[in-house]
């Protein structure tokens, strides 16, 4: 089914990584036909926008959901910046959690708007994040000995990491 995108005048939108802009001066109606990653313009977050690890995070996944070719790197990056926050702010499990199945399931679009409500959280907008947030359980924490050995996985996962995004660079 066809999708009917009306672009106001001087309005931008990203498909595919493209960016369209309606540089006349008349409202336009854009229609998609086929299976494409759309964001508009006002959805965007810029690197110098994601000035918070809740932004950081939600610019990796909208990096992620727009070029598919770099895909991976932006969903490792994203899976590293997610640990860190929950780590530094742990009540912000459930909602990290939710971003987590919903990039397993490939619903990167729906991640996008999940990060919103981490930004909220992260903003102390918690009340606002918590009424929107699907109702999940509470994460079962590991005993001590089990979260040092979680946390060591984790470090590890992170300079693996690490070290693939400066071999990318090297590139």
């Amino acid at each position: 089914m066809p999708l009917s995108i009306p672009l106001p005048a001087g309005a931008k939108i990203i498909i595919n990584g493209a960016v369209i802009e309606n540089s006349g001066s008349a409202n336009i109606t854009l229609t998609v036909h086929n299976k494409a990653n759309i964001l508009r313009d006002k959805d965007v977050v810029t690197p110098s926008e994601a000035d918070t690890p809740a932004k950081e995070i939600y610019h990796a996944v909208q990096n992620a959901y727009l070029f598919e070719s770099n895909r991976d790197e932006w969903l490792g990056l994203s899976a590293t910046l997610m640990i860190q926050f929950e780590l530094a702010q742990p009540d912000s499990g459930p909602v990290i959690e939710h971003i987590r199945e919903l990039i397993r399931d490939d619903k990167l679009y729906n991640a996008l708007r999940a990060c919103r409500r981490l930004i909220s959280f992260e903003s102390g907008r918690l009340a606002e994040a918590q009424s929107s947030a699907p109702k999940i359980e509470p994460i079962q924490r590991p005993g001590e000995a089990d979260k040092k050995q979680e946390l060591a996985a984790i470090k590890d996962k992170i300079a693996e990491l690490e070290k693939r995004i400066a071999a990318i660079d090297e590139t």
